[in-house]
């Protein structure tokens, strides 16, 4: 993993990506819709943090107890992971099953792709990995381009967008890696839900 040292601080870079992301894809959204983006953004956000770190006091109980600051400089690790995408999951399932927040549902993809496109780009720019960057900045130029003429990201441009990425990880990353395998189950996840959703509308 990459630090990068900001004062006094050393901060992870993907925790810096991670930021990074969340704050510009946000940015993004509000510059295309003229309001900001739903509470569901924010809310998977925090929801993956939280259950990150927490789940190390769960995996890692008696450590916890004997150190509980530990919690602070630790995380779940793969576990800890794998439950975080889980909890998001579940949490965009929930909040989609009422009715005033079916207005969210199409935003979920568009979402998805602003912070990850941007979160990679990040990520291999504070690693240094400068050409992956900006292979990576291209793909996310690209999308964005798509995203600004409204065009609608419909299961054949996003699975397009995801088999990209695949590709560019699999040039300058570790595809197999469990955090990028998560992600890339994330959006097949919301891929499969939009699709679900509206068929569901059209009936």
């Amino acid at each position: 993993m990459n630090y990068i040292t900001i004062g006094r601080f050393t901060l992870p870079a993907d925790l810096l990506a991670a930021f990074a992301g969340i704050f510009i894809g946000a940015l993004i959204y509000r510059a295309r819709e003229k309001k900001s983006i739903g509470d569901w953004y924010w809310n998977s956000f925090f929801i993956y943090i939280a259950i990150y770190k927490l789940s190390y006091a769960v995996l890692n109980f008696k450590m916890f107890l004997d150190t509980p600051f530990s919690l602070l400089y630790f995380n779940g690790g793969t576990e800890g992971q794998i439950l975080a995408f889980a909890g998001i999951s579940i949490y965009l399932y929930l909040i989609s099953r009422k009715k005033e927040n079916l207005v969210f549902v199409p935003e979920y993809l568009p979402g998805y792709f602003l912070f990850f496109l941007l979160y990679w780009t990040g990520l291999f720019a504070f690693s240094e990995d400068f050409i992956a960057a900006g292979v990576q900045a291209i793909l996310f130029i690209v999308f964005a381009g798509i995203y600004f003429k409204r065009m609608e990201l419909n299961t054949e441009y996003a699975i397009l967008f995801l088999m990209v990425e695949a590709l560019i990880l699999s040039l300058f990353s570790d595809l197999l890696a469990v955090e990028n395998l998560l992600i890339f189950a994330l959006g097949i996840y919301l891929i499969m839900f939009q699709r679900f959703k509206k068929e569901d509308a059209q009936h």
